[in-house]
């Protein structure tokens, strides 16, 4: 059920080993949150933009790997910064050197390993130290007060709560403190000990030529003309999922020609469970914790806007300290910038800021992917946000040709959210049974992933993942 990256890795995997199955996808395109805007539909110089998932880490082999064999090239974005350019930060009013940030983070790097020898990642349902649930309850933004000097005041702290207020689409008050240390703590070696990653190991540095959605639609198009043929249903929505007395499992779907009902050995839910908590599922047989865990995880309520500007002027020098790399981070209201079009052509370039939690929530628009133009309810968000950008990059309104996109997959009604976010106290709750199987109903997406929460690169493994129940059972 659901036809993104973990419903069609799991439909891969499962295609190479001969075992027949059929996806159905409540909207009418395949990729799910893999949904690119390419060149030609919209931008100028053929540019491309990214309405949901962008960015892979150097450690994310499994899409990795998925794009090779598809022989999709990745562009290495920070290969492609300009020599020598750096991100930009902005807190409290005033630009805020990386030199001190770093110097700021090194203040804290003991109590970050302390930490992480105190409660060792990951901590689950049913593995979790005393002090492991302690911050696990703890908020993000109470941590950020208790543990770094000066709390929100300081400028360090504000930037760590509107990184990851960004990073997992959730205010920090509504986040479990153990979000912050197991990115933060794991740093990668670094060029000197003057440098420091807002998200430690994830250095979001690649990203697939022409556009994330290429990844599902040549999955797609391989497991519909391979034997054993998998066939792809668009506009079937599910709406109740039962198990029956021989275990079978036989789900109820509203379609484009009416309401249908099949039956089958196994079933893998790949939809969010803030879509899945809509269902029926009343009949399937769920254990009380699986049951905890579909109704209560967190869901992020990310924005992303992406604006075209007719030059890259925010390479080099400015206002800014340095050499700008197109990359912000900031406590204004968009929290993060960076450039979508390093390693593509043309003199224009396109813009992401993206924001999270009450921020995003607050841009409320009649449809999830909007563009700006005549009398579009996109224009008063995008010219608040560009007045904020201003701020920081003094220029930025008069390069902007007009151009922006806007996405708010929190309300677009197939995903309900941007990706997953553990609330206080469920890590130790739930984390890690949400991609536990229920009889032979089985359950895939990033929101099942413990190491790759929130990242395509967890909805890929985790499809693999299912597919293997599947086939062990088979």
């Amino acid at each position: 059920m659901g036809a993104g990256i973990a419903g069609l890795s799991a439909a891969l995997s499962l295609n190479d080993h001969s075992i027949g199955s059929t996806i159905f996808e409540s909207s009418d395109r395949v990729g799910g949150r893999m949904h690119s805007s390419f060149a030609g539909s919209y931008w100028q110089n053929g540019q491309t933009s990214e309405w949901c998932g962008e960015l892979i880490d150097t450690n994310h082999k499994t899409i990795q790997k998925l794009a090779q064999r598809f022989n999709l090239p990745l562009v290495d974005l920070i290969a492609a910064q300009p020599a020598g350019s750096e991100d930009t930060y902005y807190a409290h009013g005033h630009y805020y050197h990386w030199q001190q940030a770093a110097s700021d983070f090194q203040a804290i790097a003991p109590t970050l390993k302390s930490q992480l020898q105190q409660a060792p990642f990951p901590q689950l349902y049913n593995s979790f130290t005393p002090f492991g649930q302690y911050l696990d309850r703890l908020s993000a933004y109470d941590w950020i007060e208790k543990y770094i000097p000066g709390g929100h005041a300081s400028d360090f702290g504000a930037l760590v709560d509107s990184a990851y207020n960004q990073e997992y689409g959730l205010d920090t008050t509504q986040q479990a403190s153990l979000n912050v240390l197991y990115l933060l703590v794991y740093q990668p070696p670094q060029p000197s000990a003057s440098s420091f990653d807002w998200y430690g190991v994830s250095d979001e540095r690649f990203h697939i030529l022409g556009g994330n959605q290429l990844l599902p639609q040549a999955i797609a198009s391989h497991v519909q003309s391979t034997t054993p043929q998998v066939a792809i249903n668009l506009q079937w929505r599910m709406t109740s999922i039962k198990t029956n007395l021989d275990g079978s499992i036989t789900c109820s779907f509203a379609t484009p020609s009416g309401s249908a009902q099949q039956t089958f050995d196994h079933v893998i839910l790949t939809m969010p469970f803030g879509v899945l908590r809509g269902l029926d599922y009343s009949g399937a047989g769920f254990d009380d914790l699986k049951q905890t865990a579909i109704t209560q995880l967190g869901y992020g309520t990310n924005t992303k806007m992406n604006l075209q500007f007719d030059t890259r002027f925010w390479n080099g020098t400015g206002a800014w300290p340095g050499a700008s790399n197109g990359t912000i981070y900031t406590d204004l209201a968009f929290e993060n910038a960076w450039e979508a079009t390093r390693g593509e052509p043309g003199s224009t370039g396109i813009v992401v800021l993206y924001t999270g939690g009450s921020n995003g929530a607050a841009v409320n628009l009649p449809q999830p992917y909007m563009t700006t133009g005549p009398g579009s309810p996109a224009n008063s968000y995008v010219n608040q946000y560009l007045q904020l950008l201003q701020t920081v990059w003094p220029g930025a309104k008069r390069h902007w040709n007009g151009q922006a996109a806007v996405g708010t997959p929190w309300s677009d009604p197939n995903l309900l959210g941007s990706y997953s976010c553990w609330k206080p106290g469920q890590y130790t709750t739930f984390s890690g049974y949400e991609g536990v199987a229920q009889g032979n109903i089985h359950f895939a997406g990033e929101h099942c992933s413990t190491g790759f929460q929130g990242y395509m690169e967890g909805g890929a493994q985790e499809g693999l993942r299912a597919a293997h129940e599947v086939i062990v059972a088979s």
